[in-house]
């Protein structure tokens, strides 16, 4: 993306570069920039150019204008990182990358049967993490890997299981 970053208004940045509905990681991200931008206004440092923040296989990527060799700021954005990788980029619950279809995105249960929905009106044949490698933690009605609820109700993720499946 070719906005320029302000750091003026960091959270409407945030959204521009990630788009409003990712309000799980828009919340990381800002908290993120928010220190950063605090630390280099007490070192008298100027601030890193952003050059894109986005979704990518899942994972969230801050892509920067130069090289930064500061710790401080280094530090920041593997820690956003990090949350990103064990939140939903929807609402922040916790979750992991599920893959539907050809598609990757960190998403919750309740968001990822919503992502699969929307695309399964598209391409009728995707499904949800069909290529999954385990099965310990996947949900055997919808293919969810993740939080799973043992028990009486089976081996289902709480999306399934609320709506009966």
């Amino acid at each position: 993306m070719s906005d320029a970053f302000d750091y003026d208004d960091i959270r409407g940045s945030v959204e521009k570069h990630l788009a409003k509905d990712k309000l799980g990681w828009i919340q990381i991200v800002t908290e993120c920039f928010e220190e950063i931008k605090e630390h280099c206004d007490s070192e008298e440092k100027t601030y890193p150019p952003v050059s894109q923040i986005k979704q990518k296989y899942g994972a969230l990527r801050i892509y920067l204008g130069c090289a930064i060799e500061d710790p401080f700021i280094q530090s920041s954005f593997e820690e956003a990182a990090q949350k990103a990788d064990r939140s939903c980029e929807r609402c922040g619950n916790v979750s992991r990358p599920q893959c539907i279809g050809v598609w990757y995105a960190n998403l919750c249960c309740w968001h990822a049967h919503e992502a699969a929905v929307e695309r399964l009106k598209k391409f009728p044949k995707v499904g949800l993490n069909l290529r999954s490698k385990s099965t310990a933690l996947q949900c055997l009605s919808c293919g969810y890997h993740g939080q799973i609820a043992w028990g009486v109700s089976g081996h289902r993720c709480p999306a399934c299981v609320s709506k009966g499946w």
